[in-house]
């Protein structure tokens, strides 16, 4: 079942909870460490977090079948004050969307990964924030 249509924010929280706990053991348990692997989970998590609020907010459209955090975030300024920060973080987070699709696209190192997952964590609480 897609986190659409299981019908919530909850659902689409808890998808992203689940993208970033991924990230989070394979960069605790896994050697040697798929760095490319673990900044896509936190995309995607940051994704799915972002897209939670879409459906909280119910906006007309639903949701769109973009990847790109930035363009998701500027689509929501009329629900919900976007800081900076969360921005910067999700510009930061975009570019592991693609980096499955084309490997080379970017050279990924660990401290990239520790940032990545400092970014989807912030964003899922800011995420939370906005939902309560």
């Amino acid at each position: 079942m897609t986190p659409e249509q299981s019908g919530g924010s909850d659902a689409w929280l808890s998808f992203a909870a689940s993208d970033y706990d991924t990230a989070r053991f394979l960069f605790e348990n896994q050697r040697p460490r798929q760095l490319e692997i673990i900044c896509y989970h936190c995309q995607q998590a940051a994704e799915k977090a972002i897209k939670a609020l879409y459906v909280h907010y119910d906006l007309p459209g639903g949701i769109p079948r973009k990847h790109d955090l930035s363009f998701l975030l500027n689509q929501l300024r009329n629900k919900a004050e976007i800081p900076a920060d969360i921005r910067q973080k999700a510009d930061r987070l975009s570019a592991y969307g693609i980096v499955s699709r084309y490997p080379n696209e970017i050279e990924i190192r660990e401290e990239h990964a520790e940032q990545a997952l400092l970014c989807a964590e912030a964003i899922i609480q800011w995420v939370q924030l906005n939902m309560n």
